[in-house]
């Protein structure tokens, strides 16, 4: 009787489906996790090759040619890369911006929020989280920079900002 009624096998049947559907899933969770994480190791060190060649101008702060957008590069020795080609007042306030980046400690939840991003990548909260968290930050350190300035300082920081991101 087993073998002759095809719907008594179909547990069976369905446990051997369930299980290769769990290890494709899996399989397809750790290559985007492992994508992503390479993604990331990849571009560091892109950058950091794109940036060795640049010029001490301060303490952990340097003046790269190779550079379009000013940005912080490390996590343990975390270092101020700055374009050339920026003007000294613009420079003076892009430096107040990513300094203020450095006392919040950015250049350390920064990485922690994309490695969480890489683990619940399937989950689109953790994306509009990941990107809400980044203007966050940028927000953050913009308003803990102008908190101090007068109003000429506030408009040469805002064109200072504009520059950088055209």
């Amino acid at each position: 009787l087993y073998g002759l009624i095809p719907f008594v096998r179909l547990p069976a049947l369905a446990l051997g489906v369930n299980a290769v559907l769990l290890g494709g899933l899996a399989a397809c969770y750790a290559a985007t996790d492992t994508t992503m994480l390479l993604y990331a190791a990849i571009s560091y060190f892109r950058l950091s090759r794109q940036v060795r060649l640049s010029a001490p101008a301060g303490k952990r702060v340097y003046r790269c040619d190779t550079i379009s957008t000013p940005f912080i590069l490390g996590i343990v020795n975390p270092k101020i890369f700055l374009p050339s080609d920026l003007d000294e007042r613009t420079a003076v306030s892009v430096l107040a911006h990513e300094q203020a980046h450095l006392r919040r400690g950015d250049h350390l939840w920064k990485p922690l929020g994309y490695v969480l991003l890489s683990i619940y990548w399937f989950n689109p909260l953790c994306w509009v989280a990941y990107f809400l968290f980044c203007r966050d930050v940028e927000q953050a350190c913009d308003e803990a920079v102008i908190e101090r300035m007068d109003t000429q300082q506030k408009k040469d920081y805002s064109a200072a900002l504009l520059a950088c991101a055209a």
